[in-house]
């Protein structure tokens, strides 16, 4: 089949997944599904063979991150409940002292949005922002900040299913790229939280209490007593136990990694090889939480909690599987030797587009995991032949995911009715912090590819 015909069929499978998606409001799945079968047999890869490629692929999709992505979906959800993010708050927060309550808070974000997902860690720190907020900066210093810090972790850091499926696709240590998400994520951080204060919090105007946010005094009250008394808990974990089951699995990942860049991973020890596998790091994650959770809660209460976690796994795991299956049909279809013919042709840098694919997929469906997944599934039967090494062009798809947060992002809801603000507010905080966020790690990204 001609290249031409390979990109009209390729433009047409990313129409049907978002035509299914967002005009006629079917599951990401059943689009994924769809426009996987659309593409094998319109590419002459044969209607038996596309079905068995979907297959093959969910199916090595989920031999290599199902079970570290119903770990970590059950890791966040002890975490959560057991007052061990309250904890972490309320110790980060010290650290950083009053004046600087909103960098403490937005890196409380980025340690709790490692293990538990965006939309919840928010839900359980904003009311923390809006208590601060009422001794010291107004509350878009620290709205904005949380969600800095959450977006940065959900996006960049394994084991949020975006990163650790992307990172799988591209042949990545899920090391490697925790490394490099931590190098890129945090300098992009402080350098966006910076731009956010200085050069829009700070310019008169710029917030009008009265039309940014959506005041409700009697909610307002309750929300401050709620906020005070996860301050005062007393039953709270300590700092050190709240964090043991975020950084246990991280340290356990990172030992392999280096263990492999010291020695060569042919004279890594067993134990070390076996420990750092993502799939046991997380397993001693959870068994940390469990930890955490003594004196605390019932173990019915744990096993509800467990129950919760795996019901709220199986779509996440649905749809990072399909994701799977999707790259695996196109790269059957033989599109990954076009795209490299187009990169050529257009002379864009490879980070760039993907990149640029991200950025328009989450604009058009507002799903920042299935518009990473699907960037890098473009672009991964491309990797051996860019001049590029892969955790740079994950990193941009990955990047250009949380670029566009509007209407049609979940996240944007979440964060603005939560924080109380209106839809005008919302876009000066959320969808602001986060296109900020996004530039600034598209130019890091793009100059360690030039260095690295």
């Amino acid at each position: 089949m001609s290249s031409t015909l390979l990109v009209i069929n390729l433009i047409i499978t990313i129409a049907i997944i978002l035509i299914l998606i967002l005009a006629l409001k079917q599951s990401p799945v059943i689009a994924l599904i769809m426009g996987s079968l659309y593409m094998g047999i319109a590419s002459g890869v044969g209607a038996v063979t596309t079905i068995e490629t979907i297959a093959t692929g969910f199916g090595n999709s989920m031999t290599s991150i199902g079970i570290s992505i119903g770990l970590g979906v059950i890791l966040g959800k002890i975490v959560a409940d057991s007052g061990a993010v309250q904890s972490i708050a309320n110790g980060i927060t010290k650290l950083c002292g009053k004046k600087k309550a909103d960098i403490g808070l937005g890196l409380t974000g980025f340690l709790v949005s490692i293990p538990v997902f965006f939309d919840v860690a928010f839900v359980i720190l904003m009311p923390l922002a809006r208590f601060m907020s009422k001794h010291g900066k107004k509350i878009p210093y620290y709205a904005g900040a949380l969600v800095g810090g959450l977006v940065i972790a959900h996006t960049f850091i394994p084991p949020t299913p975006g990163p650790l499926a992307g990172s799988e696709m591209l042949g990545l240590e899920v090391g490697t790229t925790i490394m490099w998400g931590i190098i890129i994520g945090l300098p992009s951080f402080a350098i966006a939280l910076f731009i956010y204060n200085k050069l829009f919090l700070s310019r008169p105007g710029f917030w009008d209490p009265e039309r940014d946010e959506e005041i409700d005094l009697e909610e307002e009250k309750k929300e401050e007593e709620k906020a005070q008394k996860l301050v005062e808990a007393k039953n709270l974990p300590s700092f050190k136990l709240a964090v043991l089951p975020i950084l246990l699995p991280i340290v356990f990942i990172l030992s392999g990694t280096i263990s492999n860049a010291i020695v060569g991973e042919d004279r890594v020890p067993e134990i070390i090889k076996f420990l750092s596998n993502k799939n046991i790091a997380m397993l001693v994650g959870v068994f940390g939480a469990y930890l955490v959770t003594i004196g605390r809660l019932p173990i019915k209460e744990v096993n509800k909690t467990v129950n919760h976690a795996l019901s709220d796994a199986g779509s996440v795991l649905l749809i990072t599987g399909m994701g799977g299956a999707l790259g695996a049909v196109l790269a059957a279809a033989g599109i990954g030797d076009v795209l490299v013919g187009v990169i050529e042709t257009i002379h864009i840098h490879p980070v760039l587009f993907a990149w640029l694919v991200a950025v328009v997929l989450k604009a058009a469906q507002g799903s920042g995991t299935l518009s990473m997944i699907t960037a890098i599934s473009l672009l991964a039967p491309t990797v051996g032949e860019l001049n590029v090494q892969p955790i740079f062009i994950a990193l941009a798809a990955f990047s250009g995911s949380m670029c566009i947060s509007i209407v049609n992002d979940s996240g944007f809801w979440i964060t603005t009715k939560i924080a109380r603000l209106s839809t005008l507010g919302g876009f000066k905080t959320c969808s602001l912090m986060c296109f900020i966020i996004s530039i600034i790690s598209l130019i890091l990204i793009m100059g360690a590819s030039f260095i690295f």
